[in-house]
């Protein structure tokens, strides 16, 4: 029999995380997405409610065995309420999953920060000549004594100007494509690294820029599972990740949704709520389809690595096709609203701008179109 319902732990936990959503984040959302510094303040909050912690090791204040459907769970409730501050769990469980593969060093000094919510550490692959053609990155990882030199850049690089540290995808000299590349753990402090701000239309609060890496030297210590197998590795944890994003994207939908069909009720021309013009309900109920049918695709994804299932076609097709959606319902939530959707004293521009983010963040559309078709052929040529 299949059952589309949460456990009651999950159920519980999702109705504490959509009181502090729309207690706490949605009343400061407008405010905080406006400016450019991360609040740390919510970022520890989020550690007491044992967010940053989920399928991280309980010895250092994590939950234990990975659970992609609560982290899932986490996204989508948080960005109800604040869509930047809801891809805090999201990252501390991507750069977490490949830090435990790090180390005992190396884990002590990050592991517990990240989960406590003092610190952030970046994700540093995408570069300037190869953003969606990941494996075609340029750095060069330079064996060293001791360990390596690092040179190259990294760029359009989000968390990087609030992160402790970045972990960087660099290359044995003389390798190609996905073969060679290491992952390394680098404090963003250390002699060489120069870090750039890049201001975008939306994200603020989550630092965009960019790394250049002058020589900078990395101990052994600060490489992060096998040489050479970087690149696999991180490609393996943005099947999970790649799900709660568009989940996040939804969640923000969600609550412009909401507001539109508040709006619908309370506003009204030639003595009716609009909300009575089929105009605005029939778009209302063709949004609310799209945001159904994109949420449960995204936890099947979810599902699917939870018993260990494939699911790198569902991953990305929960990454193309759910921020799309998201970004229509809440232009359709904006256009209902009239001039007041475009005004900035409202929430509705500015998750528009944010959500915007993730038709390109993470992997552009046309590169999870390519994992899907590579999918769907190759179940056809093995008949």
């Amino acid at each position: 029999m299949i059952s589309f319902e949460f456990s009651e732990e999950q159920k519980d936990f999702q109705r504490a995380l959509a009181r502090f959503a729309e207690k706490v984040l949605l009343p400061g959302y407008r405010d905080r997405a406006s400016r450019t510094d991360y609040p740390f303040d919510i970022q520890r909050q989020l550690a007491d409610l044992g967010v940053l912690g989920i399928g991280l090791p309980e010895k250092f204040g994590g939950t234990g065995a990975e659970d992609p459907i609560m982290l899932g769970l986490a996204a989508e409730t948080l960005a109800y309420g604040d869509v930047n501050i809801a891809s805090a769990p999201v990252q501390v469980g991507l750069v977490g999953s490949q830090l435990v593969y790090g180390s005992t060093a190396v884990q002590e000094e990050y592991l517990p920060r990240l989960i406590a919510g003092e610190i952030t550490v970046a994700i540093a692959l995408t570069e300037p000549g190869s953003g969606s053609d990941a494996s075609a990155l340029l750095t060069v990882a330079e064996p060293a004594p001791g360990g390596w030199r690092l040179r190259g850049e990294k760029t359009a690089i989000s968390w990087a100007c609030n992160a402790a540290a970045a972990l960087v995808y660099a290359r044995e000299p003389g390798s190609a494509r996905s073969s060679g590349v290491s992952c390394f753990v680098v404090p963003l402090d250390a002699t060489g690294v120069t870090v750039s701000h890049m201001l975008g239309m939306g994200c603020l609060p989550l630092g965009w820029g960019s790394i250049h890496l002058d020589e900078v030297f990395v101990p052994e210590e600060g490489l992060i599972g096998e040489h050479g197998q970087g690149f696999r590795s991180v490609m393996n944890h943005f099947d999970f990740s790649r799900a709660a994003l568009g989940l996040m994207c939804l969640g923000a939908a969600r609550a412009s949704l909401d507001e539109a069909a508040d709006y619908a009720l309370q506003r009204e021309t030639f003595g009716r709520p609009i909300a009575e013009y089929q105009g605005v309900s029939f778009l209302l109920a063709e949004q609310a389809t799209y945001l159904e049918a994109a949420r449960w695709l995204c936890y099947r994804a979810l599902w699917l690595r939870h018993i260990g299932q494939p699911h790198t076609a569902h991953a990305s097709m929960s990454k193309w096709w759910p921020p799309i959606v998201a970004k229509d319902a809440i232009e359709a939530a904006m256009k209902i609203h009239g001039n007041l959707g475009y005004a900035t004293e409202f929430p509705l521009q500015q998750r528009f701008r944010d959500v915007m983010a993730y038709l390109v963040a993470d992997g552009t559309a046309e590169i999870q179109k390519r994992i899907i078709a590579k999918d769907v052929l190759g179940r056809r040529r093995v008949k």
